[in-house]
Formats: C-alpha cells, sequence, structure tokens
C-alpha cells in the first residue's frame, strides 16, 4: 500500500507511542500539500494548535506569517508540520523519547511532499539534521537527507 498524507494523517489521529497523547485534546497534522516548495518544522504545538489540530495558528503561527511575507515566501508554498505532535505539558521541553516516537511521522511528510527546503524554526528541528546549534546554522543553507526508515 502506498503511503500518502491522508494515512499519515490517521497514523497520527491514532498514535498512542508515547505519554503525550494523553493530555492532549488532538494529535496535529502536517498542514500543506504535496509538492510544497517548502517544509517548515517547528517544535511542537501549543494551545490553540491543541485546540484546533493544526499547525502554526496561534502566536507563532502568526509571527510566522509576517516573516514569511518579509521574506517572499508565499505561504500557499508551504507545508508546516512539528517534530512533536501533541503539546507538551506546561510548554515543557521535548524530551527524546518523546522525539523517537514523533519523528516518523515527519520523516513520512518529507518523503510524501518532496519540498525543495526544509526550513527548521528553532534548535529541536535543526538537531534533526545536523549536530551544530542554532547560533552556527542561523542563515546558513545546507543539503541534508532524511532517513529511509523511522530512524533519528
Amino acid at each position: 500500500m502506498a503511503d500518502s498524507l491522508e494515512q499519515v494523517g490517521k497514523d497520527i489521529i491514532a498514535c498512542q507511542r508515547c505519554e503525550l497523547r494523553q493530555n492532549a485534546t488532538q494529535g496535529v497534522l502536517g498542514y500543506g500539500s504535496v509538492g510544497a516548495k517548502y517544509l517548515l518544522i517547528g517544535e511542537a504545538p501549543g494551545r490553540e494548535e491543541d485546540e484546533q489540530g493544526v499547525p502554526f495558528v496561534g502566536q507563532a503561527g502568526r509571527q510566522l506569517d509576517k516573516l514569511l511575507v518579509l521574506a517572499g515566501i508565499d505561504t500557499n508554498d508551504c507545508f508546516l508540520s512539528n517534530v512533536c505532535r501533541c503539546r507538551l505539558p506546561a510548554n515543557r521541553n521535548l524530551r527524546k523519547k518523546e522525539i523517537k516516537a514523533c519523528v516518523p511521522f515527519l520523516w513520512r511528510e518529507i518523503r510524501l511532499v518532496k519540498p525543495q527546503y526544509l526550513i527548521t524554526l528553532g534548535s529541536v528541528p535543526l538537531s534533526l539534521f545536523c549536530d551544530y546549534g542554532i547560533r552556527q546554522c542561523h542563515g546558513t543553507q545546507m543539503s541534508v537527507e532524511v532517513p529511509d526508515g523511522d530512524n533519528i
């Protein structure tokens, strides 16, 4: 059976890979279409994203929209996603076991969307692709490979 964004969404909704799902309203699916030029990756959904089930609809999303306009990037050419799909209790830091549980969904989305550019929004998404800190990489373009399997 071929994978699809619809199937990834169903798998996120049914996910019980870690304890985060117990306190989340719902798993937050990636948003956008196959073939989007840019795939933007945040860390985890906030309160408004948890309520609506869509990434980047809260305060961070409103700020992101402004920055995309400044960069001349059309939001219709973006796929929005997160490393983690459930809201973190008290907005605490994401744990390695939670990243390991959630990141297979992101890998699948990237392989399906096939973006020209991945844009990491913060140190956690960046850490999936390189060992350097955000200060060393800020504003830098690099080539990355997405794992074939579900590993990080």
